[in-house]
């Protein structure tokens, strides 16, 4: 059963609101003779309906994400259910003058029409819609790229100069060679930054989606952190056998996620993985850590609608996460882990099925 259902398309839902606004014609046609007039109503709420699915196999083409076109259908169908009452609404107010005459070319004409305004209307307004959100998105990208070559490039650049300084008046080969190493260290950290820069700009810009199995990816970057760092206190708990379709970046936010709370957690700290699903139905991934927690600049960081002067990531890992989650109509939540630290929850859309499986690594 699942599986018939996970091969249900939005332009599915528009096919068969245009097929029904058709059937409704068609039972005009049935029920109220074969006159000219009648054939010529049945044609009339026929085009429209047929114009409804053309529209079906348009959204199909379209560039928008997947829950745009599922709101393209349940605009379509909530404005032809708005129709079709306005159309039972004018028939009672024919019926109480005496006159209730054509009912159903009334319904079957106001409700195809109601469906073809609903579709058309709002393929066009959640396309709409989507462009300014992609412009915004664009715009908030290269604030953060701008700020990271401003502020962090700038700063490691100048420190390698101020080695470089040393070097030239340095008498000594031992520092030098010292220099040396540090003018090392500081370059590699610029290719790291523009490294990471590269990969969040081409998470932002691919377009396509990867099926994961969360429980199984959650385990493989866990034994993963494990092996890097055996004294960390890792434990993950799993309430819900969750399976998603997101971005291929996922495996690599999850492990930026990891990463991070492992960087803010103390020896004598723990990490703790959840897997859950949430009321919505949606897989809910959250790190906890009880160490000191995410700083409260990155926090503000990625919930501001961008970031300020005073307001800008150390690093980039983050704003990784981030962009994976909104390309793969998730959100991220960045909230305070009772007594202390942090816990970063990733919210994704997923076919889940519930069953608890714990697991830890004792100290």
């Amino acid at each position: 059963m699942s599986s018939t259902f996970d091969r249900i398309r939005p332009e599915h839902g528009v096919h068969a609101l245009g097929t029904f606004c058709f059937g409704l014609g068609t039972v005009h046609l049935l029920t109220e003779g074969t006159g000219f007039g009648t054939g010529l109503e049945a044609f009339v709420v026929g085009s429209i309906s047929a114009f409804v699915v053309f529209t079906g196999r348009e959204l199909r083409d379209r560039s928008i994400s997947a829950s745009g076109r599922w709101r393209v259908v349940r605009l379509g169908v909530g404005v032809a259910g708005s129709f079709a009452l306005l159309a039972v609404a004018i028939w009672s107010i024919w019926l109480l003058e005496g006159d209730p005459t054509e009912f159903s070319f009334l319904l079957s004409f106001i409700t195809a029409l109601g469906a073809m305004v609903g579709v058309r209307g709002g393929l066009y307004a959640v396309e709409s819609d989507e462009r300014l959100e992609e412009a915004e998105d664009l715009s908030k990208l290269l604030t953060i790229n701008h700020r990271v070559l401003r502020h962090d490039l700038r700063n490691e650049l100048s420190v390698a100069l101020g080695y470089l300084d040393n070097i030239e008046t340095s008498d000594t080969p031992t520092e030098t060679a010292e220099e040396a190493r540090m003018i090392r260290k500081h370059l590699e950290r610029i290719l790291e930054t523009t490294d990471r820069t590269r990969r969040v700009v081409s998470i932002w810009n691919a377009d396509r989606r990867t099926a994961f199995d969360l429980t199984s990816l959650i385990e493989e970057r866990v034994d993963r952190l494990r092996g890097v760092h055996p004294d960390v206190d890792i434990s993950t708990r799993f309430t819900a056998d969750c399976r998603v379709e997101a971005h291929p970046a996922l495996p690599t936010a999850v492990e930026e996620a990891l990463r991070n709370a492992v960087e803010h957690t103390p020896d004598d700290a723990s990490i703790t993985v959840t897997v859950r699903a949430d009321r919505a139905g949606s897989a809910v991934v959250e790190v906890a850590d009880t160490g000191s927690g995410i700083s409260k600049f990155d926090v503000d960081a990625i919930e501001s609608e961008g970031e300020t002067p005073l307001v800008h990531t150390q690093g980039l890992g983050l704003w990784m996460i981030y962009w994976t989650l909104e390309t793969s109509d998730g959100d991220l939540e960045l909230a305070e882990n009772r007594p202390t630290g942090t816990v970063v929850r990733m919210t994704l859309p997923a076919t889940c099925r519930l069953g608890c499986e714990e697991s830890g690594t004792p100290r």
